[in-house]
């Protein structure tokens, strides 16, 4: 049970898949970073089965686009475009609110990624490659908060 614990707590905080909720605790928390690329794994499977499907490009494209995390880019945008001092570009990081610059670049990058994912001809092997891709990014992103855990322990 602890194991299916461990990869819904994974599945919620790093996709926006619908799960099963479970109280957040030590035990089934404690290994989520290990379920992180089983999280790849399902993405690039739904990304398969959108890609399968018999819909125009444009829908195809549109379904490419889910599952993507950007909070931190955006406060990013919006503290960086604020020219002012550290104290308040912290101060802006620290805020749940999105700004005009981090509106105005989200768009422009759904735009991008919209129009590349678009170019995109699907097959068995491009999907193949994509999932690989899911789960490796999330792999070395879990193993750099590992080893980040590993220093600072140090």
């Amino acid at each position: 049970m602890i194991v299916f614990q461990t990869v819904a707590v994974a599945l919620a905080m790093f996709s926006a898949l619908p799960v099963p909720q479970f109280d957040w605790n030590e035990k089934n928390m404690r290994y989520a970073l290990c379920a992180f690329p089983l999280v790849g794994v399902i993405c690039g499977a739904l990304w398969c089965l959108c890609g399968a499907l018999p819909l125009p490009d444009a829908a195809h494209a549109a379904g490419f686009t889910g599952g993507i995390h950007l909070d931190g880019y955006a406060d990013t945008c919006d503290a960086l475009a604020s020219c002012g001092d550290t104290a308040k570009k912290l101060a802006i990081l620290k805020d749940p609110h999105c700004g005009a610059f981090a509106v105005i670049r989200l768009c422009s990058y759904f735009a991008a990624y919209l129009m590349l994912c678009a170019c995109v001809q699907f097959t068995p092997r491009t999907g193949a490659l994509w999932t690989l891709a899911l789960m490796g990014e999330r792999m070395l992103s879990g193993l750099a908060r590992s080893e980040e855990r590993r220093v600072g322990k140090e």
